[in-house]
C-alpha cells in the first residue's frame, strides 16, 4: 500500500507517534556525551582495578564487580537504543546516523577495555566455581559465572578478542550496514489501475494481501526483481558474512555453524534438529491447508504470490482505536495485570504506529535497561494482521516489564523464549476475535489468518533455518554464487509447499530480502521454537485456566537468569521430549479440521 493510499485510509494511527524523551531531549542532548565519556572513563577505571585479578576476587567483590559493570553498560545501552529508535523513524537523517556511528565505535572502545573481564573469569578454577554457588551475594549473578565458564572454552585469547571488535566496524557490521541502506532506499514504481505511484519495501510487500491476483503476482515480481538487480551486492554481503561467521566458528571451536547459536541459547543440539525434523515431518499440514485456500479463494491454481490472499470477508479495515480496544480486551480478558501494562504503553506515548517513508519496515519491540519501559514500532494499516502485530509486540513489552526485578545482563530472555510472550498474547486476541463473530465466514477468515500467521512464524522460519544450515555449510568450504543460493532456497520452497502452490521464478530471490539471516545468524528458529512452544502453553492454560497464569508470569519473570530448560520447567514442560513438540503439530491440525468442517 503506498504512502499516498494510506494517507487517504485515515485509520487513526497517523499521529501515534513515541516519546523519546525518557530517555534524551534530542540528538543533540549534551547528556548523551557525557553517559558516553562516563562508560568510557568508568571502563578505564574498572580495568585498571580488575585486570589480571579477577579469579582472585572474593564472593562480594566479584559483586561489586558486577554492579559496576551494570553502570557502565546501562548509559551505553540507553544511549544506544535512542539512536537506534531515531534511526528506525528516519532512516535517511544524517544526525541520527552520526549518532549511531559515534556509538557503535564508543561501544567498541568501552567493550574492548572491559573484555579481559570475562576472559579472566572463565578461567575460574572449578573449586572456586562451587564455592561460589552458595553465595548469597552472588545469588543474581551465579547463572550468569556459570555460563561465562561454560562459554570460555569458545574464547579467543584477549588480543585477538580486541582485534576482532575492532575490525567488525569495517567487517561485518560495515557490510550489515550496507545491506540496510541499500534494501531501505528502495523505492518501486507500480501501477494499479493505470495510476503509477512510488512504493517502499514494505508498501509493496503489502499488495501480498491485495484481492487482486494480478496485482499480487505484478508486486511480488517487482519487488524482488530490485534484489535480482542488486544480485551482485547482497550475494557478497551474504557471502562475507557468513564466511566471516564460520571462520570465527572454527577459530572458536564450534561444532557446527547452528552450533554457535545453541551454545548462545544454553540448548543441545538435539533439541533444536529435533524441533527441526518434527516441523520438517509436520510440512503436509501446509500443503493441506493452502489446497484448502485455493479452493476459499475459488483459483484455478494458488502461486506463492496468493499464499497471503484475503479472503472476502478478511478484508475488513480496523481503526487504531478499534485495534487498541480489542487487543487491550484480550489481554484483560487473561490478566488485569497484562491489561494494564499494556494500557501503560498507550498511555505513555511508548508507540509509534504509522506507516510514513523512510521509516523502517515490519515492527519491533525495543528493550533496554530493566530501568526503562519498552518502545514499539510498527506500520499500522488497519489490516487484521496488524491488529494482531500490536497484539504481538506488546507482548513482548509485558515480558520485558515482568523480567525487570532481573539486571542487565540476565533481563533479555534468550531469543528461543523472547517470543514467548508475544506469540501467546497473539493467541488470546485470536480467541477474543474467535468469540466475538457468530459468522461462520468471519470464523474461517479468522482461522485461514491464523493458520497462515502459524505456518509463516514455524513453517517458513524452519524453511529459512534449513536453508541456513545448508548455505553455511557451502560457504564455509567455498563461496557461493547467486544462483547456487537460489537453487538451495528453490529446493526448500519445494519442500515445504509440495504440489499445493505454483512456484514463479521470482521468489528464487527471497532469501536475500530475509535480513535476520545475516543480521543474526539462525535467529529465525526462535520464532519456530517460540510459536511451537506457546501452542503447548496455550493449550495447557486452555486446560487449567487461572492455574497456569502464575506458574507463566514467574516464566516471564526470569529473563535469562536461569538454564531455558529450567525456565520452561516452570510451567511443566520438557522440550528435550520429542511428544512435546509433537503436541504443537497436534493442535495445528486440530485447527485445520475446525476449518475443514466450518467450510463444508
Amino acid at each position: 500500500m503506498s504512502v499516498e493510499k494510506i494517507q487517504s485510509t485515515i485509520t487513526g494511527a497517523e499521529n501515534i507517534r513515541w516519546d523519546l524523551s525518557d530517555l534524551y531531549s534530542g540528538p543533540d542532548d549534551p547528556t548523551i556525551e557525557s553517559h558516553i565519556e562516563d562508560s568510557r572513563k568508568l571502563s578505564i577505571l574498572f580495568s585498571d582495578l580488575y585486570k589480571n585479578r579477577v579469579i582472585k576476587l572474593s564472593d562480594s567483590e566479584l559483586k561489586t564487580a558486577y554492579e559496576e559493570l551494570i553502570t557502565i553498560f546501562n548509559q551505553m545501552i540507553e544511549a544506544s537504543q535512542y539512536a537506534n529508535l531515531l534511526l528506525s523513524t528516519s532512516t535517511n537523517d544524517d544526525q541520527a546516523k552520526g549518532l549511531q556511528s559515534k556509538l557503535d565505535v564508543a561501544f567498541s572502545e568501552i567493550s574492548n577495555n572491559l573484555v579481559f573481564f570475562d576472559l579472566e573469569l572463565g578461567k575460574l578454577p572449578n573449586d572456586k566455581l562451587q564455592e561460589f554457588q552458595s553465595s548469597i551475594d552472588l545469588e543474581k549473578y551465579l547463572y550468569i559465572i556459570s555460563r561465562t565458564c561454560d562459554l570460555a572454552r569458545y574464547q579467543l585469547s584477549e588480543g585477538e578478542e580486541k582485534a576482532i571488535t575492532l575490525k567488525n566496524i569495517t567487517g561485518k557490521s560495515a557490510f550489515k550496514n550496507l545491506y540496510g541502506e541499500v534494501s531501505s532506499a528502495f523505492i518501486y514504481e507500480f501501477a494499479i489501475n493505470g495510476e503509477i505511484k512510488q512504493y517502499s519495501g514494505d508498501e509493496l510487500r503489502a499488495l501480498r494481501y491485495h484481492p487482486d491476483t494480478d496485482v499480487r503476482k505484478r508486486a511480488m515480481k517487482t519487488y524482488f526483481k530490485k534484489y535480482e538487480d542488486n544480485k551482485i551486492v547482497f550475494t557478497s554481503v551474504f557471502n562475507s558474512i557468513i564466511k566471516d561467521f564460520n571462520i570465527s566458528k572454527n577459530q572458536r571451536g564450534y561444532t557446527s555453524s547452528i552450533n554457535v547459536r545453541n551454545t548462545e541459547n544454553d540448548l543441545d543440539d538435539s533439541v533444536i534438529n529435533t524441533l527441526i525434523d518434527v516441523t520438517t515431518e509436520s510440512y503436509s499440514l501446509v500443503q493441506r491447508y493452502y489446497k484448502l485456500k485455493k479452493k476459499l479463494l475459488g483459483l484455478d491454481e494458488l502461486t506463492l504470490a496468493d499464499i497471503y490472499a484475503p479472503l472476502p470477508e478478511a478484508d475488513k479495515q480496523f481503526s487504531w482505536d478499534e485495534a487498541k480496544a480489542l487487543v487491550l480486551d484480550a489481554f484483560g480478558s487473561f490478566d488485569s495485570d497484562f491489561y494494564e501494562k499494556a494500557k501503560l504503553m498507550f498511555d505513555k506515548n511508548r508507540i509509534d504506529a504509522p506507516a510514513v517513508k523512510n521509516k523502517r519496515g515490519g515492527a519491533f519491540c525495543s528493550s533496554s535497561t530493566p530501568k526503562r519501559n519498552p518502545f514499539v514500532l510498527l506500520n499500522f494499516t488497519g489490516k487484521v494482521r496488524d491488529v494482531s502485530t500490536l497484539a504481538h509486540e506488546l507482548g513482548h513489552a509485558i515480558h520485558s516489564m515482568y523480567s525487570k526485578k532481573q539486571h542487565i545482563f540476565t533481563a533479555h530472555p534468550i531469543l528461543p523464549l523472547a517470543e514467548t510472550a508475544s506469540v501467546f498474547s497473539e493467541m488470546i486476541l485470536t480467541d477474543l476475535l474467535l468469540n466475538t463473530y457468530d459468522d461462520d465466514s468471519l470464523k474461517i477468515s479468522l482461522l485461514s489468518t491464523k493458520l497462515e500467521d502459524i505456518f509463516s512464524t514455524s513453517h517458513r522460519q524452519n524453511m529459512f533455518t534449513r536453508f541456513e544450515v545448508r548455505v553455511h555449510d557451502r560457504i564455509d568450504k567455498s563461496l557461493l554464487s547467486s544462483t547456487d543460493m537460489c537453487t538451495i532456497y528453490n529446493e526448500e520452497l519445494k519442500l515445504m509447499f509440495g504440489d499445493s502452490v505454483i512456484y514463479t521464478d521470482e521468489y528464487q530471490w527471497e532469501w536475500s530480502c530475509i535480513p535476520h539471516m545475516i543480521r543474526v545468524p539462525f535467529y529465525v528458529y526462535s520464532y519456530n521454537f517460540a510459536n511451537l512452544l506457546v501452542l503447548s502453553l496455550y493449550q495447557q492454560y486452555l486446560e487449567e485456566k487461572s492455574a497456569f497464569i502464575p506458574k507463566f508470569k514467574e516464566f516471564l519473570s526470569m529473563g535469562s537468569s536461569a538454564k531455558p530448560t529450567d525456565i520452561i520447567n516452570l510451567v511443566d514442560q520438557d522440550i528435550h521430549d520429542p511428544q512435546f513438540w509433537q503436541k504443537s503439530i497436534v493442535y495445528i491440525e486440530s485447527m485445520i479440521d475446525r476449518l475443514e468442517s466450518l467450510i463444508g
